[in-house]
Formats: C-alpha cells, structure tokens, sequence
C-alpha cells in the first residue's frame, strides 16, 4: 500500500493541471511507447479496414458471378442446358490445380513487433523473444525492433548483449541517445557496473536537469552505495518537482543512516553501503571491523570510521584517526562530527562549536550533532544559544521517532502525520511537510474518511502551496537558520578547521 498511497500527491499534480508537464522528463522508454501507440492507432484502423474488405470482395465477387451465369429454365426440357451449366459453375468454384506451392505468407514485422511488446508486458519472455527475433530478421534496422529485442535480452539477463546493442542503435540514431543511456544504466546497476551506470545518469541529466526518473535511480543507487548525503539531494530535487514516495520522505528525515524498517529494503552496494545499513540496528562494533579491515578506505568510508570511533567512544582510536585524517575527508559531516567529538573530549569547546557547526551545515537532519553543539555552547556559557540548539535538537529527533515507527509498520496515525507535518514547517522544510501531507491525504482517501471533493481540494491546495514555496525561495533552509542564529565568526578562530 505503501508505494500507492505515496505517489498520490505527485500524480495529483498531473491530474489536476496545475504542474508544467515541461518540467517534468519522459522516461526513456516513453519515446518508444509514443511509437507504439501511434503503431496501434494504425494497427486498429486498418483491421477494422480489412475486417470489412472481405465482405466487400465477397459481394463484388458474387455479383460478378451472377452477372456471368445465365438464367436457368425451371422447365423439364431445358435439363441438358441445365446440367452443363452446372458442370461450368464447378469449375468456376473450384480452385485451380497448377501443382505449384502455395506461396508463403511473410510475417507482418508490425504485428511481430506488437505481439512481442505485449508479451514482455505479461511477463511472456519466452514468446516476447521469439517474436523479436523473427522482428529482427525481416527489419534489422528498424530502431522499434532493435530496442524491442534489447528489452527482451534485458529480461533475460544477457545484459552484455542488451547494452551493446542500445549503444549501436544511439550511434546510428542520435535522437534516442538519452533514452538509450538511461536504460543502459538501469541494465549497469543490475549488471553491477555501478560507477558507469552513475556516469552515465549524469550525462542524462545535464540534458534534462528536471529528470524525474533520473533523480529516483541515481539516488537509489547513491543510496545502496552508502552515499546518503549526495542521494538526499536528489530526493530533495524530487520534493521540489512534486514528485516523491513515502519511503523517500522517510530518508529525508534521518540521512545519516536509514531507519530499521527501511533498511531491510535496500541490497547495499559494497563495503560503505553495508556499514550505514548496520548503523540502522546500531551495530557500531560491527562496522568499525569492516571499515578497519578494508584496504583501500576513501574519504567517505574514513570520514564514518571517525564517527564509529567517537560514537564507540574510542578516545585513543579517535585520536589517532584525527592526526590521520586527509583533508579530503573534511566535506563530509561524519568527519566534522568526529572531529568535534574530539575537540570536546580535549575540552576546545570554542573548536568543537565550529566542527558541529560545519557538520549540520552539510547534514541538517542529525540531532547528535546539534546535541553535541548545544551541550558545548553551554560549556561556553551561551546559555541562549544552547537552548535553542537543543530545542532544535529535540525537535529533529521527535521526527525520526515518528518514521521509525512508520518504517516499521504498515498502520498510520493521522495525528502522528499531522505531528510530522507540524514539526517539518517548524524545521523549515515546508516541502517535505506537503509530501507528507500528500501522504496523509492519500491514506485518508483509502480509509473513506475523506470525500473525493475534499481531497481534490487538498491536493490542489498542495499544488499552489509548493509552487509558493519555489517562488518565494523557500524551499531549503537558510544557513542562519540551520545555525539557530549562531554567529560563527565570533567565535575563536582555529586555523585548521576555519569555516
């Protein structure tokens, strides 16, 4: 239910009209579709043509036969006439003996090629295949066909083959060059070549930056990398296009890890995408092991180990992974977070301040990180200022409370759903609290609490709230709000960790 209930909000838009259709990308596979249904609007009529020709040709062929056959006497003298007229009509009905084969009847490649799409739309691969073959043969340079049987190959998991031939077919025609590289790169994800299938998703969307489809798979793929922060931007984009699921809103609410319930649902990708879906069930130890144990660590996966260490509060580990930390790693909030762990410990509070604030700059959704920023500011003596981070603090974990609990069960609370809307507007993350509120009138529709006339009006009132958000700018939060007004540049300066 939940996927159904989730892309309400953004199929509303559609349904109502009140989005720009521009901005919104045909998915790759949709130019052929246009093909298709202009093959089957050509496909009806002309059945419908020759489902009526053979009746025409039947009257046309009796009236001739009738104006060639003479009148026959009823009378007992005119038997003999009657007879040889008779002997004529059998051999005008009866078709000719010239002992040649009948000719054979080629396929029709249209046909095959619609039989062959219908097939792989019930799952029939067997028969889909069969019919692209015989496709191929009588039209080999037919774009519909090359494509047809490179679907059919990507079902049979011959991905090698479907690639290469998609990659052929751009080349030959340049005008389906992206909706080629969009489906290769879904054929690489499956395949595993990960790092050309994002390559390729980029190409795409530098061509269509409003890719609805674009953003989805590359964020889904970031994600199962473990590469949370880069993928929460792209679901971030789908908030802003109006169109995202449930269970994307879910991430948006704690990017660092996801919840328990989610991560059950995600088939990580290598040795970062493990680890943060560890981190779900709080397997801290666990992931230290593996990160330690694993030789070519990059900056994300070293900027994680220091967040493992100061969550297993390894004073000594931690340490050690500061004095080696490359300055590389310094893009990334679990490194700012390790480092402000440190700071604190050694109590350079003035230094802590700064790296939990670099930290929640690039990951607004941590509220360890706040905690940690509130609990050193009161070490300062800015009492107001803790305060209000720790508010701020307790606020972003009340909204991850809330999506535990809906990642790990199907029921859902309309006053949760409400508390949630309530909380995200608080956050300034308005477009995240009309997903959610897209949510929660999609499950109302589905209970009946709702008429249709009321939820048309919610969706509508959804849509101009959004295009309001964009318009006036609000869409993301400012730096000084994710701050809680904090004035950095007061602070002491630290020459190897300025901001």
């Amino acid at each position: 239910m939940h996927s159904s209930v989730a892309y309400l909000w953004g199929i509303s838009y559609r349904r109502t009209g009140l989005i720009d259709q521009n901005q919104l990308f045909i998915r790759w596979r949709a130019i052929f579709s246009y093909c298709v249904v202009a093959f089957v609007v050509a496909f009806v009529v002309g059945c419908s043509q020759q489902g009526a020709s053979p009746a025409v040709s039947e009257i046309a062929s009796a009236n001739s036969l009738s104006e060639k056959t003479p009148n026959v006497s009823t009378d007992s003298a005119s038997g003999a006439g009657s007879s040889d007229f008779a002997s004529d009509a059998n051999v005008l009905l009866e078709p000719p003996t010239t002992g040649l084969a009948e000719p054979v009847v080629e396929p029709d490649p249209a046909g095959l090629h619609m039989d062959g799409l219908l097939a792989l739309q019930r799952g029939d691969v067997q028969v889909a295949y069969e019919k692209a073959r015989q496709a191929m043969r009588l039209r080999p340079d037919d774009p519909q066909v090359i494509f047809l049987m490179a679907m059919v190959l990507g079902k049979r998991n011959r991905f090698p083959e479907a690639i290469k031939m998609l990659d052929e077919l751009a080349e030959t025609t340049p005008s389906l060059r992206l909706p080629v590289m969009g489906q290769t790169a879904e054929w690489m994800v499956q395949s595993g070549q990960w790092q050309e299938a994002e390559r390729r998703y980029r190409k795409v969307m530098v061509a269509v930056p409003e890719s609805v489809q674009v953003h989805r798979n590359l964020a889904g793929l970031l994600s199962r990398q473990g590469h949370r922060i880069n993928a929460a931007e792209h679901l971030a984009s789908l908030c802003e296009l109006g169109d995202v699921t449930e269970e994307e809103l879910r991430f948006l609410l704690m990017i660092a890890f996801p919840f328990p319930g989610d991560a059950d649902e995600i088939d990580p990708i290598g040795v970062l995408g493990a680890s943060r879906c560890d981190l779900a069930s709080g397997a801290w130890q666990s992931v230290r092991e593996r990160l330690e144990s694993h030789n070519e660590i990059d900056a994300v996966e070293s900027a994680l180990l220091g967040r493992t260490l100061a969550n297993l509060n390894d004073l000594d580990a931690l340490e050690a992974w500061v004095a080696n930390a490359a300055d590389s790693d310094e893009g990334h909030p679990d490194a700012w977070f390790a480092r402000g762990v440190f700071a604190a410990n050694q109590g350079e509070h003035d230094r802590a301040v700064r790296c939990f604030c670099e930290s929640v700059l690039l990951d607004q959704t941590d509220h360890q990180a706040y905690l940690m920023l509130g609990q050193s500011l009161a070490e300062l003596g800015a009492n107001e200022d803790a305060e209000r981070v720790l508010h701020r603090s307790s606020l972003i974990e009340r909204t991850q409370v809330l999506g535990a609990k809906m990642a790990s069960t199907e029921l859902r609370e309309d006053a949760a759903l409400t508390e949630l809307i309530g909380l995200l507007n608080q956050l300034h993350r308005p477009l995240e609290a009309l997903g959610w509120r897209g949510v929660q009138i999609g499950y109302s529709q589905g209970n009946s609490s709702t008429t249709d006339s009321d939820t048309q009006r919610i969706l509508e009132e959804i849509v101009v709230g959004r295009s309001k958000v964009l318009s006036e700018g609000h869409a993301r939060p400012s730096r000084e709000f994710i701050l809680c007004g904090i004035d950095v540049d007061s602070l002491p300066q630290d020459e190897s960790n300025d901001l």
